[in-house]
């Protein structure tokens, strides 16, 4: 039930989300992070540095 004062929109009326308006972002230039391999993936230590 709609509060007092509050108005009833309209079911035609767009709701804020449906636009015709594209977002424009660039293209990443950086190559994906290689990803970690075997049992140092799945282990609960934290990461060795090199």
């Amino acid at each position: 039930m709609a509060k007092a004062g509050m108005r009833r929109p309209d079911p035609k009326d767009s709701h804020g989300t449906e636009s015709n308006h594209k977002n424009h972002f660039s293209k990443n230039d950086f190559k994906p992070v290689p990803e970690i391999q075997g049992k140092a993936k799945t282990g609960k230590d934290k990461a060795k540095p090199s």
